[in-house]
């Protein structure tokens, strides 16, 4: 190539990456925001998936503790069972 061709190459180039920097910069506010909403948006349903979470697992609790308190009603009522019939057995065998 001649020297007079690699001069406007290299002056096309240079155009090239000028117009090229000023679309990037025209434009870098822009993807920028987008950008942001969709973090924001991600966010905002990071949140609310959360929220859901934390009102199902209040529910759990809550039946978690009700089943406990069942459970802790019938042992109770069986050792209560148990002790009474000890002392039947115990009665029986002190009467002759």
């Amino acid at each position: 190539m001649s020297e007079q061709h690699m001069h406007i190459e290299d002056a096309m180039e240079s155009k090239f990456a000028k117009v090229g920097v000023r679309i990037f910069v025209g434009l870098a506010p822009f993807v920028a925001a987008a950008f942001a909403w969709f973090i924001t948006s991600q966010l905002g349903d990071i949140k609310s998936m959360q929220a859901e979470q934390t009102t199902k697992l209040q529910g759990v609790t809550g039946d978690v503790q009700v089943l406990n308190a069942k459970l802790d009603s019938g042992v109770i009522w069986r050792i209560t069972e148990l002790e009474r019939r000890v002392n039947t057995v115990e009665q029986a065998q002190k009467t002759p």
